[in-house]
């Protein structure tokens, strides 16, 4: 180091990829770390060493940045690049992470695999993977605007996982992966449907979004007040979709609207047909028909897809709502109307 720097050991701020654990650290008038792991390096290999932000010189002047290097146990450097850009609302993301993850195995997490490289966006939003083998990959990618500058994607920092599998050929020397536009965490986005079985009635389709907490314990159907927020129409052959739909974990509820007041309502059976119960004087209520799609994950900004359930597969009762009684006002009035009335003394008598 060009700097006297703080005497810490190399696992506080060095990491290597493939990761290779450290065994112990010896520092050389504070300017030289000699660094010595458990096992030797593998053999053939481009080893990337990269040093963490957060280091501390002598001072306690702690360096802001990361910084990478490679270093060969064979007999060159590989070639291969693979490189790209994040933006945010149009804005170029400086600082932001960028990471790679292999393919396989996939039956884990991708976030529970071992990670392939880590690099950060310059000024312009560039991010730019060097060193790597050719052929390489499938990859996957996943960036996050690392606000706070400590390598770890934060819950609320606009990131996203680009499941496309990104190779490095074993003819060329760079790929190019575009330009990569992150969202606010949570930024809405929507949610689509093909094509479906149309139901037996004639009638306008609805579906809306609920968002799924961490709690959820299911949806019990009930009328709404209201038109909600993430409504959208759907139709049997064109399918449809639900706009401003809520990031995260989903459920829709897709539903019939035999009333057509742009709501899922309780209905009277008259309007269903004559396929509910009841009599001629007698009115029996049900909510209208309805299906539910569930587990439908949607990133921040982007588009998810649902299969539209089948419709009307059962009735679901519902006590009749209740008949609207007069405003007190009214009321007050016609009472004192009439007491008025009542008390008014015959023609020709004094008051």
């Amino acid at each position: 180091f060009s700097e006297k720097m703080d005497r810490a050991p190399a696992q506080s701020w060095l990491r290597t990829y493939p990761e290779w654990e450290i065994r112990k650290t010896e520092w050389k008038r504070a300017t030289t770390a000699e660094v010595e792991f458990f096992d030797p390096l593998p053999a053939d290999t481009v080893i990337v060493i990269e040093i963490l932000p957060g280091m501390s010189d002598s001072h306690r002047v702690k360096n802001e940045t990361s910084r990478r290097f490679p270093l060969a146990t064979g007999d060159s450097l590989d070639t291969g690049i693979l490189e790209g850009s994040l933006v945010a609302a149009d804005t170029a993301l400086d600082g932001a992470v960028v990471e790679l993850y292999p393919l396989e195995p996939d039956t884990l997490e991708y976030y529970q695999r071992p990670i392939v490289r880590r690099t950060v966006t310059d000024a312009a939003g560039r991010y730019r993977f060097e060193w790597l083998p050719r052929p390489a990959g499938p990859y996957l990618l996943r960036a996050y605007a690392d606000t706070d500058h400590n390598l770890r994607a934060g819950e609320r920092e606009a990131q996203r996982l680009l499941p496309d599998t990104l190779r490095v050929g074993s003819d060329a020397t760079g790929v190019d992966a575009g330009q990569l536009t992150l969202y606010a965490w949570n930024a809405p986005g929507t949610l689509r449907a093909g094509a479906f079985e149309a139901p037996r009635w004639t009638a306008p389709i609805g579906a809306f979004a609920l968002s799924v907490s961490e709690s959820d314990t299911g949806w019990s159907p009930e009328p709404l007040t209201g038109q909600r927020d993430a409504l959208g129409w759907l139709d049997p052959v064109t399918g449809g979709s639900i706009e401003e739909a809520p990031a995260g974990g989903n459920r829709v509820v897709v539903f019939v609207d035999l009333d057509a007041d742009s709501t899922f309502s309780a209905i009277p059976d008259t309007l269903y047909g004559g396929v509910a119960p009841g009599s001629a004087d007698t009115l029996t209520w049900f909510l209208e028909p309805w299906g539910l799609a569930e587990n439908i994950d949607l990133e921040p900004g982007m588009e998810a897809t649902f299969a539209v359930p089948s419709l009307g597969d059962s009735l679901v009762a519902w006590a009749a709502p209740p008949v609207p009684t007069l405003a007190d006002t009214l009321t007050a009035a016609v009472l004192d109307s009439l007491n008025g009335l009542a008390t008014d003394p015959p023609a020709g008598e004094k008051k």
